[in-house]
């Protein structure tokens, strides 16, 4: 994806200066240290900039090519490597999972299709609270830990956000499926960052990212749903060696792009086909109906907001219709689909507008800061469109 002039393409250039304004006047109040964003449309970048510090402890500048932790926006990058095998007819959405993972059926989870695990509404924990985070690094004693989990509601009934659990089975399922013998590091690195040309992704850090990652730091302190003490763990060398495919996946906002487009380009990407059109026009459709998500409720209750409808596709969140907080601002189309990633990242891209917004910033702060943040970001950067 090469950069061309704004107006190109359709958008205001003094739209977008005043959007990276609002951007800093931001950090100066302290709504994150710094960053790196990109807007793209009809598959050209319109800008690229890092702004602020991505380590003020060191007064290093942040780049538009610094590499982050991506936390759950890692989410659609594992869906998409189920979804590559679905494509293929190497799993259907409506098999049980314990038709891939026999001993996930313990504890009442047998009916539990690959479909609601993707819609997060599975019905099984978010998270094994006795399970540590160096654990997360021994890949087979995880998901045995997450199959051995009760289960939490009737599956298909509710929704309630999978933080991390029911993305390492998508992952095990794919990797079942392909034989066993790849980790599902290796599987994206052969089947999808290095056909997509995303030299600087990876499922974990690798050495040569090392002098270019920016380190999770806080900005603010406590935090719901996730304390960001416990957010800032992602920094353990064991969590950065290790394959979490719900939140450890590390990024550019350069390459993000190219995977955005990729998806709005119906699944090809520079002549590789990944996924067939109707696949992607089942994945960006919202199955929930009409839910909530059981982990932003209260928090959408504590700040006194209107309802937040939960909006999952396969994979992803949708934007869907309504005047409500979300991530994705108030004019994004419905059609938009993307996903945030605690406290500081976001991706998401407009098929109606053919727009793409990456946001990868430095700075944990409390998850209601960071949607209203989003959405008053998202609105600026749709407001660049005006042909």
């Amino acid at each position: 994806m090469h950069t061309v002039h704004p107006q190109e393409v359709g958008m205001d250039p003094q739209r977008i200066d005043h959007l990276f304004a609002v951007i800093e006047r931001k950090i100066s109040e302290r709504w994150l240290y710094g960053g790196a964003f990109l807007l793209a449309r009809r598959g050209k970048i319109v800008a690229a900039r890092g702004v602020g510090q991505s380590e003020p402890k060191k007064n290093r500048p942040a780049k538009p090519d610094d590499i982050y932790c991506l936390f759950s926006t890692t989410k659609p990058i594992t869906a998409t490597m189920l979804l590559m095998k679905v494509d293929r007819g190497d799993v259907r959405l409506v098999d049980k999972v314990a038709d891939y993972i026999p001993e996930f059926a313990a504890n009442g989870k047998r009916a539990i299709t690959v479909a609601q695990v993707l819609t997060h509404t599975a019905g099984f924990p978010t998270l094994a609270i006795d399970w540590p985070m160096p654990k997360w690094a021994d890949w087979d004693a995880t998901i045995a830990r997450i199959c051995a989990q009760p289960l939490e509601h009737e599956p298909g009934q509710a929704v309630h956000y999978l933080a991390l659990t029911g993305s390492w089975i998508l992952a095990e399922i794919a990797r079942r499926v392909d034989g066993g013998k790849r980790s599902f590091a290796q599987m994206c690195a052969e089947d999808l960052y290095g056909p997509l040309g995303m030299k600087d992704s990876h499922m974990g850090v690798r050495p040569d990212m090392q002098e270019r990652r920016v380190p999770l730091q806080a900005l603010d302190t406590g935090g719901a749903p996730f304390p960001i003490e416990f957010l800032e763990g992602f920094n353990l060398p064991e969590l950065q060696q290790a394959a979490i495919p719900g939140g450890g996946s590390y990024s550019t906002v350069f390459d993000l792009a190219r995977f955005y487009q990729m998806w709005l380009n119906k699944g090809e990407f520079n002549g590789v086909r990944f996924l067939s059109p109707a696949l992607v026009e089942l994945a960006t459709t919202i199955h929930t109906g009409d839910m909530e998500d059981r982990l932003i409720e209260p928090i959408r209750v504590a700040m006194q907001w209107p309802k937040i409808p939960a909006n999952r596709g396969l994979g992803f969140w949708i934007r869907g219709t309504g005047i409500f907080p979300s991530y994705f601002g108030s004019l994004a189309s419905p059609r938009t689909f993307g996903h945030a990633g605690a406290s500081s990242i976001m991706a998401w891209a407009d098929p109606a507008r053919e727009l793409i917004f990456i946001g990868l910033t430095s700075g944990l702060i409390q998850e209601p800061r960071s949607m209203l943040r989003w959405h008053l970001f998202s609105d600026l950067a749709q407001a660049c469109v005006v042909d």
